[in-house]
């Protein structure tokens, strides 16, 4: 198993102080399960990381998003210790899970979130750069992840910062969300006109972390909004 041989180079990984990590890890504060089905952390994994309001980090890993084992609540920029999460979401043994729906859920609902993927013999990473599969530097790819994750702050809160200068765009949001709000008798035409607008303002979920609440709160109205669109025009295709 492909995994196995990561967690042996990972075995010289870069640690801080020593300190009892697994600590850190809350999944028993969500309500334990049984999974469905078994969970081969062994061939698979997924690592997702959510941002939550005060500069704090949700990170949790598991095979597939849907039992993680791993559940923490850190400091967004505290590499220190987000390495040592990372570390263990990445390479240690689980044997206790919750459910992401709906144990989680209303911690997650409305905020950025992203994924790593960990299969066959790579892993992806939600930025515009991998991380290397070299054996001499898996080892540094908790490292990697913790740093990621603050950077990539820092760059939405950028994009948040730019889309507020002069006040134009929360105009701009509002007659998005009017548009949106419009209805016919058709759900499906409702949502197959509304395709482009749809595509470009779920791209722009980075307004989630938005330090201007009036933009925030205006966005969640418009992800509230599409979630509506999609629902019904499903109810009629599906």
């Amino acid at each position: 198993m492909w995994f196995q041989g990561f967690q042996k180079f990972a075995k010289g990984r870069e640690r801080g102080p020593e300190r009892d990590t697994h600590r850190l890890n809350q999944v028993g504060s969500y309500g334990l399960v049984t999974p469905g089905y078994p969970q081969d952390l062994s061939s698979r994994r997924v690592i997702e990381f959510v941002y939550l309001p005060h500069d704090e980090v949700l990170i949790l890993a598991s095979m597939d998003g849907q039992y993680p084992g791993w559940v923490s609540r850190t400091g967004v920029h505290d590499i220190e210790t987000n390495t040592e999460v990372a570390n263990a979401a990445l390479f240690d043994d689980f044997t206790t899970f919750t459910r992401l729906y709906p144990n989680l859920g209303a911690l997650m609902a409305n905020r950025y979130r992203r994924r790593f993927i960990l299969s066959g013999t790579s892993i992806q990473t939600p930025f515009d750069y991998g991380f290397s599969s070299e054996p001499g530097q898996i080892k540094y790819w908790g490292q990697y992840m913790a740093q990621g994750i603050s950077s990539h702050y820092r760059l939405l809160k950028e994009l948040c910062a730019y889309r507020d200068l002069d006040g134009v765009y929360l105009s701009l949001l509002k007659s998005y969300l009017a548009m949106l709000e419009v209805r016919s008798d058709d759900a499906v035409a409702d949502y197959e006109g509304k395709r482009t607008l749809i595509k470009l303002l779920t791209d722009e979920d980075y307004l989630y972390v938005s330090d201007n609440k009036a933009i925030r709160d205006t966005y969640v109205r418009i992800r509230q909004e599409i979630s509506e669109l999609y629902n019904a025009y499903m109810t009629i295709v599906r």
